[in-house]
């Protein structure tokens, strides 16, 4: 088949796309005084606690997004990887979840770093210029991602098919300058790679699908009605409990799961899966384990906790850096030298700052949860052929 070529000459450090959601795992490296360590260490897990459950729901809301894109024809890339070897493959769907690959991007910038597998496909994404920057882009990328894992003891894994994770692969001494400079550049490379990425499988589902969650939604019911012309879904939702950790959800398609089971095409079932939970068709109950709604729940109850947590002990992160000459003092007793002393109080001033923000975060997550709900709830009940002039 043809090859497609890029024009970049390089990559630089990829900048988040607008439309990104996640956040970047955030590890506590301890600051050998244990007086301080034991303060800071127990907030920043509470954070991290926070940082995974926002990419949680993320992950699900793209989910729905993706699988109801694909209703409407549009493409979605899959990374593979093979060691510590990473590529990623775009591919076409059809109405049975049969899915037909459409170009294999190993990483580049050069001719040969594309293969693709269908001319008459691969043309529709290319006459689209800001899908056909996104590929080249995050094949630049993919390009020095893979350059960095060959010199770094950091090896990646697929996180929920969606972002790579940097794993180690083996132990880097503390003293070992060029091995450290190597895994630094490794994890850039993978954050690089994951902001491009992410820019790709949005620009591929902005091509067939431009209003996002309530369109995904809207095509779901409007397919829905093929097989079952009497459907009137609904949503219910309440947020008076919603600081407490409650959110009321009611979904009602209007019918009964076991009439759409036998006829239900397998990308519709990935769509009904995708918001009500796989077990939905099976047992009719739509807020089963791993829908959007059941995740929207359940983010709710995690937000209160970690809240609870976070207040328990947020008095004596906040403590912790009243006192700077007493962080000197326990700073020397623990065996730092001069300078290390003297920075000290500046290194946990920053560490108190970071683990302060869980409160901002789950207080972005209560306004993404109503958001999406409503977003659910519009989506249901809007008209299919009025969604194209729709905003979010």
């Amino acid at each position: 088949m043809g090859k497609a070529c890029s024009k970049l000459s390089g990559a630089g450090s990829a900048a988040k796309d607008k439309d990104d959601k996640y956040m970047e795992e955030i590890e506590y490296k301890k600051l050998k005084v244990d007086a301080v360590d034991a303060v800071l260490e127990p907030a920043f897990d509470v954070l991290g606690t926070a940082v995974s459950v926002n990419n949680a729901l993320w992950q699900t809301v793209d989910t729905v997004k993706t699988v109801g894109s694909t209703l409407l024809g549009a493409f979605e890339p899959e990374i593979a990887i093979d060691g510590t070897a990473v590529k990623f493959i775009v591919v076409k769907e059809d109405d049975e979840g049969k899915k037909t690959p459409v170009a294999e991007v190993i990483g580049g910038t050069g001719a040969e770093t594309t293969e693709i597998k269908s001319e008459d496909d691969f043309k529709k994404i290319v006459e689209k210029p800001k899908a056909d920057a996104a590929i080249k882009a995050c094949s630049a990328q993919l390009e020095s991602l893979n350059a960095a894992l060959k010199e770094a003891m950091v090896g990646v894994e697929a996180a929920n098919g969606n972002r790579l994770k940097a794993t180690m692969t083996g132990e880097v001494a503390s003293d070992d300058a060029a091995a450290l400079k190597a895994k630094t550049t490794a994890i850039t490379a993978v954050k690089s790679f994951n902001n491009t990425y992410f820019t790709v499988k949005n620009q591929l589902i902005l091509m067939e699908m431009e209003n996002g969650l309530k369109q995904a939604l809207s095509e779901l019911v409007a397919n829905l009605k093929k097989l079952v012309g009497d459907i009137k879904p609904k949503l219910d939702v309440d947020f008076a409990g919603l600081k407490d950790g409650e959110l009321s959800v009611t979904p009602d398609l209007g019918i009964t799961p076991s009439k759409l089971a036998a006829t239900c095409p397998k990308k519709v079932k990935k769509c009904l899966d995708a918001l009500f939970g796989e077990k939905f068709l099976t047992t009719g109950d739509p807020l089963s384990p791993g829908g959007l709604l059941a995740t929207l729940k359940e983010t709710a109850a995690q937000c209160a906790e970690i809240l609870t947590k976070f207040q328990e002990i947020s008095q004596g992160v906040q403590e912790l850096g009243s006192d700077p000459a007493k962080l000197v003092e326990q700073a020397g007793e623990a065996g730092l030298s001069g300078i290390e002393k003297l920075a000290f109080p500046k290194k946990v001033a920053a560490n108190i700052k970071t683990a302060m923000k869980t409160p901002l975060i789950l207080a972005g997550l209560v306004t993404t949860i109503k958001d999406i709900t409503m977003e659910i709830k519009e989506g249901l009940t809007a008209s299919a052929d009025n969604m194209m002039d729709a905003k979010i």
